[in-house]
């Protein structure tokens, strides 16, 4: 797939989001990480940035689909974090984890990371 540097920029700083947002999540499962540093975390990504960033780029082309979805479960997951903890618990944050994880699969599917990390 010919990737030109701003596809490869928005596919790093997508999948660099998602797997820190995994990681974020991970903490919380292990009860290493409580709810105000995951809600700190969650800022720090930034996925209303990358959002207004790519998503115009995202609903372009069918091959970004794993992108967009990570993105938008990361964005979703920040903007809704008190309503999911009060309605369901921070055990529900498990299956955020593990859609974020398939969508980083997918990713890695799709696109040749090591591949990237050179390049960029």
């Amino acid at each position: 797939m010919g990737l030109n540097s701003s596809d490869r920029e928005m596919i790093q700083d997508i999948t660099s989001m998602g797997m820190r947002a995994a990681v974020l999540l991970k903490g919380v499962i292990l009860r290493k990480v409580d709810r105000n540093t995951l809600e700190w975390g969650l800022q720090e990504l930034a996925p209303a940035d990358l959002m207004g960033k790519y998503c115009s780029l995202l609903t372009n082309r069918s091959e970004y689909v794993s992108l967009l979805n990570t993105l938008f479960l990361v964005y979703t997951l920040e903007g809704q974090l008190d309503y999911q903890i009060s309605e369901y618990g921070m055990d529900s944050l498990k299956d955020d984890l593990q859609e974020i994880n398939f969508s980083l699969q997918q990713i890695g599917d799709v696109f040749d990371l090591a591949q990237l990390k050179q390049v960029i």
